[in-house]
């Protein structure tokens, strides 16, 4: 025909198109089973690389800052001589140093254990709580790994854990902050897998640790709280079944720890009840009164924030470019930049003069610390390099803004659960509201208790649950600028919190080394000595009746004070013996002993 051409290899073309392929589902499996094994691969490579960096990290922080020496840190005097008690046979009554204790049966049993099997001495219980520091580290990332976050964003968040200066110093004590914690973040852990498989041996079980952080701290009540509240707001506790997870939560949380509360009180030991902190709840809004009240709350509430914003700094930043997309909040941070530039104009030039002011007790100075003598806790003599004031209020205001970012982003994630009895298909992950909703109600207890900074180490690693898994659900890449300033944080946290202990331990050391010449060398009787908060309280708590009303001597247990261990000299004092130590925050110091002129 005319204007037509035939293609010889038309035909051909038409049957290849047309020939099946061969193995037309051999081809994808073998495809897709090859991807899979890449993907395994590089999962194991990077798991190993992570866990091989976090091990290596806690093997050099441990021997740089060397757990050895048999001196008591802060109140755990009063748990080293309830593990001597138990290890003599005899009854413990009394838990902690004043009218009431903190529930430590598990962190009592754990120093027991390794009392038993490795000889007892304040060095093995510090490592004993050492393990479970580490420990908390390591199942914390397993724990957001199973929340499908990256490699790199678990191991960030769990780097933030390990250098908070409030959990990193703790951990190289024998307090029971980091029993708690240990199993606080192991009960999340179980909790986890129990929801995501809907598995009720798995909810039993992370129940259960739940119940053995309240039998360390009382406050762990907390976590099954938490747990009820979300599943009654959050969709997966429809399919969990409701009244099943209510039967559980009590059978295996409630009444038991209720039970043992009871038996404490009949026993004649310190139930929650008997706690002072307890009884604070009800007797300081009538002894503050109304107004007073307000403003201890707020002000309390504003440290919280404060210090909880600036200790997740590294990972808030990586998601504050997402708030200044918002227009009041551009306009928010351009205000507070301005004024924060004329706050720091009038400190440079003198014109204001605002005191420096860390938060008690742990945290001092970004130290850790303090050292609890009569001349630095008592009379407030300055005997460290304080930061520059300039510094400080840097700090001050970046916590501000990042404890505004906090309360920027939990706010939407609440709003967002709330949102779910409407909204099923947008839910927030189950395990992220329930980390939020625990630290709100922590807070709450807190708040209305009054606290130490060191009670934030758990709200922390909640919040690092919570927000870890926000990054991950809003697919949020950190930008090169993000991610040094990230880092930035994270050293200076690091810096802080590793050298600051190294140089806080030094001390103690020291004043192990001043308190042994006056007990050994020179024989004096314990309780005439003011030997520093803990030396009196092993020594003297059950012998000497403290009078409060005498200024002349120290509150804790000091009666008489024929020789006073310092970090420097005094007034009215001579020097006896110094025992030196170095800083590598600030110039070296000595222990002194002094005795009255």
């Amino acid at each position: 025909m005319p204007g037509l051409r035939l293609d010889p290899t038309a035909n051909l073309r038409i049957r290849q198109t047309h020939q099946p392929p061969k193995s037309p589902i051999a081809m994808p499996k073998r495809t897709l089973h090859s991807s899979s094994l890449t993907i395994d691969e590089q999962n194991k490579k990077q798991a190993l690389l992570v866990f091989a960096i976090l091990v290596s990290l806690w093997g050099t922080i441990v021997i740089f800052i060397n757990p050895v020496g048999e001196f008591m840190i802060n109140d755990d005097w009063c748990f080293t001589r309830i593990i001597e008690t138990v290890l003599e046979g005899k009854q413990i009554t009394n838990t902690g140093w004043g009218d009431g204790g903190p529930s430590v049966l598990c962190h009592m049993l754990w120093g027991v254990l390794f009392s038993k099997l490795f000889g007892f001495s304040v060095t093995i219980l510090r490592i004993s709580v050492l393990v479970l520091g580490v420990g908390s580290s390591f199942t914390l990332l397993w724990l957001l790994r199973k929340m499908r976050t990256s490699w790199w964003l678990a191991f960030l968040a769990t780097l933030t854990l390990v250098f908070n200066p409030l959990f990193l110093s703790l951990s190289f004590s024998y307090m029971s902050d980091i029993t708690f914690l240990f199993l606080f973040i192991v009960s999340f852990f179980f909790l986890q897998q129990g929801v995501e498989d809907n598995h009720d041996f798995l909810l039993i079980t992370g129940l259960f640790f739940a119940l053995l952080s309240m039998l360390t701290r009382q406050i762990g009540l907390v976590i099954p709280v938490g747990f009820l509240i979300t599943c009654f707001l959050h969709p997966q506790g429809q399919l969990l079944n409701r009244k099943k997870m209510f039967l559980f939560t009590f059978c295996i949380a409630i009444i038991p720890w209720i039970l043992y509360e009871i038996f404490l009180w009949q026993s004649g030991s310190t139930p929650v009840t008997s706690h002072p902190v307890f009884r604070k709840i009800f007797s300081a809004p009538i002894n503050k009164g109304f107004p007073d009240y307000l403003f201890f709350l707020f002000s309390q509430a504003g440290v919280m924030l404060l210090y909880t914003g600036f200790l997740l700094s590294p990972l808030l930043v990586i998601r504050c470019h997402q708030l200044l997309r918002w227009k009041p909040a551009q306009k928010i941070a351009i205000f507070l930049v301005s004024a924060f530039l004329l706050f720091e104009v009038s400190l440079i030039s003198g014109i204001i003069n605002p005191p420096i002011r860390f938060y008690k007790n742990t945290i001092y100075n970004f130290g850790i610390g303090p050292l609890l003598l009569k001349d630095i806790y008592l009379l407030g003599v300055q005997r460290t390099v304080s930061l520059p004031k300039p510094v400080f209020f840097l700090l001050a205001f970046l916590a501000l803004l990042f404890a505004a970012a906090l309360v920027f982003f939990a706010s939407r994630s609440i709003k967002q659960l709330l949102a779910t009895r409407k909204d099923k298909q947008n839910a927030p992950d189950f395990t992220s509201a329930c980390a939020l909703i625990c630290a709100f109600v922590y807070l709450g207890v807190i708040l209305l208790t009054g606290f130490h900074d060191r009670y934030l180490i758990p709200v922390s690693t909640l919040l690092i649950v919570w927000f870890t898994k926000q990054i991950t659900i809003t697919n949020t890449n950190p930008t090169l600028r993000q991610t040094i300033f990230s880092a930035t944080l994270l050293l200076f946290l690091a810096g802080t919190s590793v050298f600051g202990l190294k140089d806080f331990m030094s001390a103690k050391r020291s004043l192990f080394q001043a308190q042994s010449y006056i007990l050994h060398d020179m024989k004096i009787n314990p309780c005439e000595i003011d030997g520093g908060f803990e030396f009196n309280g092993y020594f003297c708590s059950d012998i000497n009746t403290v009078n409060y009303e005498n200024k002349k001597y120290s509150w804790w247990w000091v009666n008489k004070e024929k020789y006073l261990i310092t970090l420097g000299p005094l007034s009215n004092y001579q020097i006896v013996k110094k025992f030196p130590f170095s800083r590598y925050i600030g110039n070296d110091g000595s222990i002194c002993i002094l005795q009255p002129d």
